[in-house]
């Protein structure tokens, strides 16, 4: 079904349905497979995982949004929109997950992964106009979207019609404009995913992570590491923080895993 966003007709396009193996989601980490000989660093939306998939094929210039649970999260502009998908925000290649590759790919991308982890739908539309940078600014401005990043200020709502029937428009999402700094959470991931693909198994300790993020001057302490393997990123650790998360097993004394499923397969198909 076609939707209304502002004075714009929208027509669906799609739900973005990311690929999957024996019922569930594949999960990527190319980043792993880039040649990095210039030493190059991960942005901070190269960690991933990353998911995989395309759209139908739609050779036109315009507007898009991506819409979550009846609420649009996202407007972006595109010169073709099957490339913008299909080569891009659909397929993350290795290179893009570091500084100078295409971050905004690699942030949208992982959005749809969570989203798709936890099966919520995610529909595309598209507004087929040569003015998409002046559309794109409109909405943008007008939703302040959860997935767009600009510059913080409150949003003026905007009806979103679907074609036949009204939408109450979702609360105004405040945003503050500012690029976050790696948390201990992304580098304790970024650390403990860089020692199971030195290993070749999908195993590391406690110790292994400490080392690899004290040898590369982290400004976290070891104490603030060491809770966040063993407790609060941990799936089967007593639950004694108030955000918890799961990206880790532990399955022994002080030896843990990454907790996905598609991991230790994963490592041989050279997915990670």
């Amino acid at each position: 079904m076609n939707i209304y966003v502002g004075n714009h007709l929208f027509e669906y396009v799609c739900d973005i349905v990311p690929d999957q193996v024996d019922g569930k989601m594949k999960a990527f980490l190319p980043q792993h497979e880039y040649d990095n000989h210039e030493g190059l660093v991960l942005h901070q939306y190269g960690m991933g995982p990353f998911c995989h998939f395309t759209i139908p094929k739609v050779n036109a210039e315009g507007v898009y949004v991506i819409q979550v649970s009846d609420q649009i999260v996202y407007v972006g502009e595109c010169e073709n929109l099957s490339n913008r998908f299909n080569m891009g925000n659909g397929y993350i290649s290795p290179r893009n997950c570091y500084v100078g590759g295409q971050a905004t790919n690699c942030r949208l991308n992982h959005h749809i992964y969570e989203m798709a982890l936890v099966n919520i739908q995610i529909k595309l539309y598209f507004h087929d106009t040569h003015a998409r940078f002046e559309v794109e600014r409109e909405l943008i401005e007008k939703l302040n979207p959860a997935w767009n990043i600009a510059r913080g200020k409150y949003s003026t709502s905007v009806e979103t019609v679907k074609v036949g029937r009204s939408i109450t428009p979702k609360s105004p999402v405040v945003r503050s404009g500012s690029r976050r700094k790696s948390s201990c959470r992304d580098e304790v991931l970024l650390a403990a995913q860089s020692v199971v693909k030195r290993r070749g198994v999908n195993r590391f300790t406690v110790q292994e992570v400490v080392d690899f993020m004290v040898e590369r001057k982290t400004p976290y302490q070891e104490s603030t590491i060491r809770t966040h393997i063993v407790s609060k990123c941990c799936v089967n650790a007593p639950r004694h923080h108030v955000t918890t998360f799961n990206d880790f097993q532990r399955v022994d004394h002080g030896v843990y895993k990454l907790h996905w499923d598609e991991m230790e397969s994963a490592l041989s198909k050279r997915e990670i």
